[in-house]
């Protein structure tokens, strides 16, 4: 288990324990007041959680990341529903009728009791929680919700962050070739393909702009494991794997450029009708220009001397220097470096 998969799985623990407090109290006041409901409920909010998570780690994130929204909501509903029904009627049945199955399968009359029309509208209940917040993680982003909805950033502040601006070479002559519609869609494969490189290294996607991604990560989870190279060179693999679709596809396999940088950005809300959590600063200025110094050195990653300083105690790289590049905006020349192999 990766450290990103054990953080989901400890975010899956603390739910589980929230979810049986919950369902134990549900049940003890609108089942039956006695030890039974407490204990059935605390083994049924706490198994959905983790089912759910196997659900969502196993079969959504792998199968239905491309599919419509409304075609996911619906699946991930039923989904839901079956889940909280099984789990529940299981433990229902241990705890209440001491593991007898034969007899709720010759009870017929429990399939239509007000308790089982309770369960399937807790359940309900609990399903459409679920989905409420899937669709606010889709369209906001898993990482940024929760501070929206507490105001973490409502008040600017200043934060620690390593950015990598990624860019799709030629893009302009690539869409000129295959046409503006097939370039969108080309564009969606590849951002497609990144979001599980940046999940494996614990970062999140901050902004798209046109054809390039922006990602971000606290500076400590970059530096750790060199996560932010490890990300560019797991999205290299990624394409490679896939370059006999894009080859038949579109008759091409991207290629791309990226700049990493990090140091203080100062973050916070932004926007009323349509909110963000926003990073400003020089930082950024920094790091699109050395994506733009991709193209002068002709390589594909360059990364700034202060980065490459902090992962060289690593010992994981090697960083040789290409050159020094005049930043806009400021008065000494900025030393990047390549991977050196």
């Amino acid at each position: 288990m990766n450290s990103v998969t054990k953080n989901e799985f400890l975010s899956s623990l603390r739910t589980a324990v929230i979810s049986g407090i919950i369902s134990a109290i549900f049940m003890y006041f609108f089942y039956y007041q006695g030890w039974q409901s407490i204990a059935a409920g605390l083994c049924i909010g706490f198994f959905i959680p983790f089912s759910l998570f196997f659900y969502t780690n196993k079969i959504a994130r792998k199968y239905l990341i491309k599919s419509n929204l409304l075609v996911v909501l619906t699946l991930n509903t039923i989904v839901h529903v079956i889940v909280i029904f099984i789990i529940a009627v299981f433990f229902v049945v241990m705890f209440y009728l001491k593991g007898d199955f034969q007899q709720i399968i010759n009870d017929v009359s429990f399939f239509y009791s007000r308790y089982l029309i309770i369960g399937i509208g807790f359940g309900l209940g609990l399903a459409l929680i679920f989905n409420f917040f899937y669709i606010l993680n889709t369209l906001i982003g898993r990482r940024i919700l929760g501070k929206l909805f507490i105001g973490m950033y409502r008040n600017p502040i200043e934060v620690d962050r390593v950015f990598m601006f990624l860019d799709i070479k030629s893009s302009t002559t690539i869409a000129e070739q295959i046409g503006h519609i097939k370039f969108l869609s080309l564009i969606n494969d590849f951002f497609y393909d990144i979001v599980e490189p940046v999940r494996q290294t614990n970062g999140e996607i901050y902004k798209y702009v046109g054809d390039e991604v922006i990602i971000t990560w606290k500076t400590k989870d970059a530096i750790k494991e060199s996560n932010c190279l490890q990300c560019f060179f797991l999205i290299q693999e990624v394409i490679e794997k896939r370059g006999a679709y894009y080859q038949k596809k579109y008759g091409l396999v991207p290629e791309f450029k990226a700049g990493l940088h990090g140091g203080l950005s100062v973050t916070g809300e932004l926007g009323y009708t349509k909110r963000e959590i926003a990073y400003m600063g020089d930082v950024l200025n920094t790091t699109a220009r050395i994506e733009e110094a991709c193209k002068t050195y002709g390589e594909p990653l360059l990364i700034s001397e202060d980065l490459a300083s902090q992962m060289s105690q690593q010992n994981d790289y090697k960083f040789m220097e290409v050159g020094k590049e005049k930043i806009r905006g400021k008065e000494q020349e900025m030393s990047l470096f390549k991977i050196h192999t």
